[in-house]
């Protein structure tokens, strides 16, 4: 039984770290690309926002979902 109640909380709490998990693309929000990331959003020092080539932007929306922070 208790082992039944650890997996259901390990399995709760993993969903809530998960859900979390800012998009990819939030540290780029209102950037262009070359710029720094905004810190805190999961990007390390020093790297730069970067189109993701293949990606297709909606215009629909404000942020640039191919624009993403990598090295």
């Amino acid at each position: 039984m208790k082992q039944l109640l650890l997996g259901v909380f390990i399995t709760i709490c993993s969903l809530f770290v998960t859900a979390n998990v800012p998009a990819p693309y939030w540290p780029c929000n209102g950037k262009k690309e070359g710029d720094p990331c905004k810190w805190g959003y999961g990007c390390r020092t020093n790297q730069t926002c970067k189109l993701i080539q293949g990606c297709n932007d909606d215009p629909r929306t404000e942020v640039n979902e191919c624009l993403h922070c990598r090295d």
